[in-house]
């Protein structure tokens, strides 16, 4: 009689069966893929976390480094050209005496008054910048003290002609010769300085810019890597589990795919939009910068008109035309936008120079006088004023247009200073409720 052996065969849950061959003798078991898979997760969930908070904090860090910067590049280009209008005002008022043309008759007093409330208005202004430089950290200590100096010989000047007072335009020769000094320290040393301070503030800010640029580019590098790194781990992750528990779906793990790709394209969006603005803000800068400097050789070119005046031997035609030829070249460069300051420039300022320069020449110092220093339309301080106002609505416009992509840096960043933990912290929970539910069929 035969026998019959019977093996009975214990079910396998469902998923859960044993391969076979090599492969059941080198696989893990599950429950340990499951956590390695999770710690993968994990680590590039962080990682794309730590790329893209840390792109948001420096891109905020050098945001406000744009604007910091381009603001201590405003005060030292306002300095430069408050320094060169307090020399032309000391200029003036040496050349005006006390007001009278001949005794008592009082024929220059507003011309006096007028430049005498100019050069207190500049000298308010100068201290003013350079307490705000010295603020901002900006090295301006060595200028700060040749200020000091140029204004001792320069007061000196200045009461000295005063009181008890020369006729305008016969200043006395001691006083001319303590304004000679002055303007020695000015030009020789000040205003050096001051545009040395100018140029090395506007090219910071200009850095800055170009750094805020560079950054947010490198953000967005790093973000959008890491981001198709994290996204395809997880999207592996779900077919894996989908093969391991034989389920068409993975709802947790899903939805931390979908946050990761909301995370990375609103990151991707903020960074390029940071990058675009940085770019913008550096070119409005420059743009702006441009007309910092056409004020500050103007107001130069005017400086020299006063002092071919009063120092006809020392100051002419020959350096007047080429500090008009520069104001001329820089008005050309700002464009369309400045056609109205250039008009007024070549009608007015550039026009008078020539005739001042033409009444020093033919010997009448009193048409020349009067062509320097009055307030009426034809003549320099009154046209110079307004020169210079048209000018300073074009710096205004342009100011405005680089504060406008300055402040967009600010907007485009500040959102995302705490998105990103946000939604990292909502992914790595998802994935931890995606893999618990797993683990706990193993208990």
């Amino acid at each position: 009689m035969n026998r019959v052996t019977t093996t009975v065969v214990q079910p396998v849950p469902v998923g859960l069966e044993s391969p076979t061959g090599p492969a059941a003798r080198s696989a893990r078991p599950t429950p340990t893929r499951l956590r390695l898979t999770a710690a993968g997760l994990t680590v590039v969930v962080l990682a794309l976390l730590t790329v893209t908070a840390a792109s948001f904090v420096e891109a905020r860090a050098r945001a406000d480094t744009v604007t910091a910067r381009a603001t201590t590049a405003t005060q030292a280009g306002d300095l430069y050209f408050a320094l060169a209008d307090l020399d032309a005002e000391a200029a003036r008022l040496v050349l005006l005496g006390n007001g009278d043309l001949k005794a008592g008759d009082e024929a220059y007093d507003d011309n006096q008054l007028s430049a005498l409330i100019a050069f207190n208005a500049r000298t308010a202004q100068v201290d003013t910048d350079l307490q705000a430089l010295a603020k901002d950290g900006a090295d301006s200590t060595s200028l700060a003290a040749a200020v000091t100096r140029y204004r001792s010989v320069a007061d000196g000047a200045i009461a000295e002609d005063e009181f008890p007072g020369s006729p305008a335009g016969q200043p006395q020769s001691t006083a001319v010769g303590f304004y000679s000094l002055a303007e020695t320290q000015m030009h020789g040393e000040v205003l050096p300085a001051a545009a040395a301070l100018r140029n090395s503030t506007s090219a910071a800010s200009a850095q800055a810019a170009a750094d805020a640029h560079t950054w947010a580019l490198a953000g967005l590098t790093g973000t959008l890597l890491l981001g198709v790194i994290t996204v395809f781990a997880l999207v592996a992750a779900h077919r894996r589990f989908t093969r391991l528990f034989r389920r068409r779906l993975n709802p947790a793990l899903l939805t931390a795919t979908a946050i990761t790709v909301g995370l990375v394209g609103g990151a991707s969006l903020a960074l390029g939009a940071t990058a675009r603005d940085a770019g913008t803000a550096g070119s409005r800068l420059s743009t702006y910068l441009q007309v910092v400097v056409t004020r500050a050789d103007s107001y130069d070119a005017d400086g020299t008109a006063v002092r071919s005046v009063l120092m006809p031997y020392a100051f002419g035609e020959a350096q007047s035309s080429a500090e008009v030829r520069t104001v001329n070249a820089d008005l050309a460069k700002l464009g369309a936008d400045a056609g109205n300051a250039a008009t007024l420039w070549s009608k007015g300022p550039a026009a008078d120079y020539q005739a001042i320069i033409a009444a020093v020449g033919s010997g009448d110092p009193a048409k020349a006088l009067s062509l320097e220093t009055g307030t009426a339309r034809g003549q320099d301080a009154f046209d110079f004023f307004y020169y210079d106002h048209s000018l300073q609505a074009v710096d205004a416009q342009r100011l405005a247009a680089f504060q406008a992509a300055a402040n967009g840096l600010s907007t485009d960043v500040g959102p995302w200073l705490f998105w990103p933990w946000i939604l990292a912290g909502a992914t790595l929970l998802l994935i931890a409720l995606a893999v618990r539910p797993r683990l706990a069929e193993y208990n």
